[in-house]
This record gives C-alpha cells, sequence and structure tokens, in this order.
C-alpha cells in the first residue's frame, strides 16, 4: 500500500461518525421548540437542532410528540433517548442525564384578564395568597415560586390552553405561564386583547435537552460536544433567529 493510500484509509476511519445510532426524540408540544406544522411535518429550533448534530454523527432520528408527563416516563424508562424541552430541577437530574449547556431561555410571567388591571403584583409571593392561582399541570417556574407553592396552594389546569381558558372565564385571576407558548397559544385562540402579562417577571427558565440515564451517556456526551461546535459556528444563533426563539 503507498503511503498516500495508507494516509487516505487513515484519514477516512478518523472521519467516520461517533455512535452513529438510531435516535428516538420526544416531548410535547412546545411552540417554537417542538411542533408539528399543517404538514404534519416535526418543526422548531429543538428539532432543527437535533436534526444538525444526528446528520453531522451519521444518525438517523425519529420524533413523536406526546403528553409531557408519558414523554418524561419514555425517556426516563429507556424507551426513548432525547426528551426535548425540559427545564432543570434537582428533582428531574435524578431522572435524566440533561446536556452540557441550555439551548433556549423562557421568560416566566404570570397573566391576568385585561379588564382587571387592579390586580397587582410586587414580586412578594405572600401578596397572592388570597387569590386563585393557576399553574399548568407538569411545570416548574423557577426556585423562589416552587418555594411558595404550598403557601399559594395553586390550581392545577391540565393544559396551558385550558389555564387560559380558566382565565378568560374567570375562575382564576393569575395563571402563571411563559411568553413563549402564551403568545403563540394566545393569537391561535384569538385572545390576546383579552389578558395582560405582569412585571416583575416570575423568573427566567433555561431549557434542555434531556437523555436517558440508562443507556444515553455516549450519545449526550457526543451530542454536547456537536452542539457547542453548532454554537460556534453561529449556526444556532440563525436557528433561534428563523424561529424567535431567546438564546440564553
Amino acid at each position: 500500500m503507498s503511503i498516500f493510500r495508507f494516509f487516505f484509509c487513515l484519514f477516512a476511519l478518523f472521519s467516520l461518525p461517533v455512535h452513529a445510532a438510531q435516535v428516538y426524540a420526544v416531548g410535547t408540544e412546545f411552540a417554537r421548540i417542538f411542533e408539528r406544522n399543517a404538514d404534519g411535518d416535526f418543526v422548531g429550533l429543538g428539532v432543527d437542532i437535533i436534526r444538525a448534530i444526528a446528520k453531522q454523527n451519521g444518525d438517523t432520528v425519529t420524533f413523536d410528540i406526546f403528553p409531557w408527563r408519558r414523554a418524561q416516563t419514555m425517556v426516563e424508562n429507556g424507551q426513548a433517548q432525547i426528551l426535548i424541552g425540559p427545564y432543570k430541577t434537582p428533582e428531574r437530574e435524578t431522572r435524566f442525564s440533561f446536556a452540557q449547556k441550555p439551548f433556549y431561555q423562557d421568560v416566566m410571567a404570570f397573566y391576568i384578564r385585561r379588564e382587571l388591571p387592579v390586580l397587582s403584583w410586587d414580586g412578594n409571593y405572600l401578596s397572592l395568597t388570597s387569590n386563585r392561582v393557576a399553574v399548568i399541570n407538569g411545570w416548574v417556574y423557577g426556585p423562589k415560586f416552587e418555594a411558595a407553592r404550598a403557601a399559594l396552594k395553586p390550581e392545577i389546569a391540565n393544559s396551558l390552553e385550558n389555564g387560559l381558558n380558566m382565565l378568560v372565564a374567570k375562575r382564576i385571576d393569575y395563571l402563571a405561564t411563559n411568553l413563549r407558548n402564551s403568545e403563540a397559544l394566545l393569537n391561535k385562540m384569538g385572545l390576546s386583547g383579552k389578558v395582560l402579562i405582569l412585571q416583575p417577571f416570575i423568573d427566567r427558565q433555561d431549557g434542555f435537552m434531556a437523555y436517558c440515564k440508562t443507556t444515553c451517556d455516549a450519545l449526550r456526551t457526543r451530542y454536547d460536544e456537536l452542539f457547542d461546535q453548532l454554537r460556534a459556528s453561529n449556526s444556532l444563533q440563525d436557528m433561534a433567529r428563523k424561529y424567535d426563539v431567546r438564546l440564553p
């Protein structure tokens, strides 16, 4: 074998994708992060990131949308490899291996009905204990809110759509949610003119890719490396602009 052919083969060997695999990514519908368009195609920042990384690694990736708790259970049990978009909490870190870095950031806020500007919010959760507050089932809102959750005794909305309907129907006074999901759904439901966003904001939450703890360590490590390359090339910034998503 010629020296040229030897080095060509050596280069080809080390250029092969690492840990090429069948990757299954799941989650629930997160506006502009993970959703399906009118044609049934999966779209969103999370989808574009995983597709770009999987292509670089030579992987085949498939997606599915499920109710949030079911999607979490699938990744926790190793039925899927990647959970798209969860916020990191100490409890979730016992169930998933989180990516090294987040890929988007949400602003958490209270919404009220527009006809009730007398309702106020100064950042003190104790001032809300006499009001009807609702949260979305399975969502977390940041350390300060979670520490006050027991005192607030919030009602549980099964979905964001359900929570917004509860708000406009006057069944609750405050709905704790995030701007990204809420803005998209309010426009879709035609309710944008009926609610107000209160400041100060509740918190800012970073969203991650989370991996199964059982067999996904090599996949997570490799995808972390490729995600860093995506950021360094400015491709991530271009993707975020495409979907109007805030980066951390």
